[in-house]
């Protein structure tokens, strides 16, 4: 099979591209390039959140409320509302989902998935009232009575036994639909539980998967390539998230806190070198400027060992670095994975925090290290749309001077991801896995995966 984009045709056979050569031959398309990867998103909890409300751009806990109310006008007494999207300046009052759905547990998640919003029926059958405290890690708002209704961090955990599980079919929903948006593979970043892992083994993937297990889940596990599966890393969390006000900052919010470190640094230290020497390498979420630069360091002491491996350490996220910490990146065997679309909405917390806009999502300044950038959107966090994250990079709005060209947001979204996962078949070249994205109009509208063309 011949592609072509009139400049230069690509001749694949089988899962490889055998020749590249000048002129136009075969089918024609705008642009081929090398697969689109999402270099940092969560399959499982993608397909949930497609089965579930999608309060995406919602700001005003009434509007929340009245989609929850609207919802269960359709479902059973005790059925379950699950949702995810919503981002507001500030905690909701107690007491609105109760009288949205005074039968119904509601569980909803903030648009960072670092916080999460529940009624008074979920918080009685999690078994959670006035003298529950939170876990390690997490944190209440409670309401008059002292019932949680509000969970930071770790604190949705306890929600979990009680929750309807994940499924098999909501992973095969959420790889399906990166797949049918034109991408050739996901990495998938420690959210999952480890069953996930097994339910990705055992099934036929439309797309191959990079896959790294929460801390502490690895133990038992062998690193290693498994058909279309790389079981490559261990995820750590550093601190929370922006719009929860649980990244760890050196500048205080406006409440006087300054986030919440998750995971501590000396634990990333020890358990990261022991699975580093098990073959795994690390992927470590650092939105903050203190996590970063905790991570950072962390990284410098680990960084002999990851190169004697052959591995490549992660940063996730790295969403608020500042000028001091800048120089501190280059040379490490590190990667530096990132979500610009983030930036569209967090643009506006960083104003109402007043925050640094300058040490907001620094895309020029952290490619300008030397290491590589992977692209992703963090799904279920924000929907996988590559024009959003091209929109972002390309058009800081905070800090225009870091803005990126199209040509190096694709880059990241492909050969830089590819660096990301230590995958060097990657590329328009002969030998080259032939995993293509197919483009017209500036947009996916195809791709070729195993040697299968898809036209959508």
């Amino acid at each position: 099979m011949w592609l072509t984009d009139g400049r230069q045709s690509l001749k694949l056979q089988g899962e490889r591209i055998a020749r590249v050569e000048p002129g136009a031959r075969g089918l024609r398309l705008e642009a081929i390039t090398p697969g689109l990867q999402d270099a940092h998103a969560h399959p499982l909890y993608w397909g949930v959140a497609l089965r579930g409300l999608d309060l995406e751009g919602l700001a005003e806990p009434a509007r929340v409320a009245e989609r929850v109310a609207e919802r269960v006008r359709r479902l059973p007494p005790g059925a379950w509302v699950e949702g995810q999207g919503f981002l507001f300046p500030a905690p909701p009052p107690p007491g609105l989902l109760d009288r949205a759905a005074p039968e119904h547990p509601v569980f909803l998640r903030s648009r960072d998935h670092h916080s999460a919003w529940i009624n008074r029926k979920a918080a009685e059958v999690a078994g959670l009232g006035p003298a529950s405290e939170p876990p390690s890690g997490g944190g209440f708002l409670r309401d008059g009575e002292g019932v949680p209704y509000y969970l930071l961090e770790r604190a949705q955990e306890l929600l979990l036994a009680v929750l309807p599980p994940p499924s098999p079919e909501d992973l095969r929903r959420g790889l399906r639909d990166f797949a049918r948006r034109g991408y050739t593979a996901v990495h998938a970043m420690g959210y999952e539980p480890p069953e996930a892992l097994d339910w990705a083994l055992g099934m036929e993937l439309p797309l191959r998967l990079w896959w790294a297990l929460p801390r502490g889940a690895w133990r038992g596990r062998e690193p290693g390539r498994y058909g279309e599966v790389h079981l490559a890393a261990v995820k750590f969390f550093a601190d929370g998230a922006l719009g929860s006000r649980t990244a760890w900052m050196h500048q205080p919010y406006p409440d006087g806190s300054f986030g919440l470190p998750l995971d501590p640094l000396e634990a990333i230290r020890e358990e990261g070198e022991e699975a580093l020497r098990a073959g795994f390498t690390l992927a470590v979420h650092a939105i903050g400027t203190r996590a970063v630069e905790g991570v950072l360091a962390v990284f410098r002491d680990l960084a002999p060992l990851a190169r004697a491996r052959g591995l490549t350490l992660r940063m996730e996220h790295v969403q608020h670095v500042r000028d001091a910490a800048l120089p501190g990146f280059a040379g490490l065997p590190v990667a530096l994975s990132l979500q610009p679309l983030h930036l569209l909405q967090d643009q506006h917390l960083v104003r109402a925090y007043g925050l640094s806009p300058r040490e907001a999502f620094r895309f020029q300044s952290l490619k300008a290290t030397g290491l590589p950038l992977a692209f992703g959107s963090d799904a279920p966090v924000a929907k996988p749309e590559y024009a959003q994250n091209l929109e972002a990079a390309t058009r800081h709005p905070l800090a225009p001077e870091e803005s990126l060209d199209p040509g190096e947001v694709l880059e990241a979204h492909t050969l830089g991801a590819a660096r990301a996962a230590g995958w060097e078949d990657v590329g328009l070249r002969p030998g080259a896995r032939a995993d293509l994205t197919l483009w017209e109009g500036g947009r996916p509208v195809g791709r070729v995966y195993r040697g299968n063309l898809e036209l959508f």
